[in-house]
């Protein structure tokens, strides 16, 4: 079955090859990153490239995860365009690297609001229609690292 899939933090790394690899199986795939019209353009065409070339209905989408607002727009379009949707990949993030100490708070909390709280604007977005299909899947991404441990100086990104 084709399934309707959004990939939130898809301009590159995890995200952009997940998006790729769901792409080539045949599903419908959106990949989703902030900023589509300036500093990711270059992505959203590499996305439009790999689609034409491998013949896959990989889509590219604007989400801010941190907007509660960009992320009901985005799931709206999806749903406008697609019909449904069927999974949210969560996966944005952002790293940081560095020992504790030298963060103040603010940037922890900064650090915690991208890589948590935005799950939460997604899924508010996203989960209304998928109660109303009675059906759906939610995938968070953990972490790249999650089974290799602590490394030294991942200690804001890992909380």
């Amino acid at each position: 079955m084709k399934h309707v899939i959004v990939i939130t933090g898809a301009s590159s790394g995890f995200g952009a090859l997940a998006a790729r690899a769901l792409a080539k199986t045949g599903h419908i795939v959106y990949a989703s990153m902030r900023d589509t019209a300036g500093r990711n353009a270059s992505q959203v065409q590499l996305a439009k490239q790999f689609a034409l070339e491998n013949q896959v209905d990989l889509r590219t989408v604007e989400l801010d995860v941190a907007s509660q607002e960009s992320a009901d727009a985005a799931i709206a379009q999806i749903i406008a365009e697609a019909g449904r949707l069927d999974v949210v990949v969560h996966n944005a993030g952002h790293m940081v690297f560095g020992p504790t100490e030298a963060f103040t708070p603010e940037q922890l909390a900064e650090l915690y609001d991208v890589n948590v709280l935005s799950a939460q604007r997604v899924n508010r977005a996203a989960l209304p229609q998928l109660r109303k299909q009675k059906r759906g899947l939610l995938v968070w991404v953990g972490s790249s690292s999650t089974t290799g441990g602590v490394p030294p100086y991942l200690a804001p990104y890992f909380a």
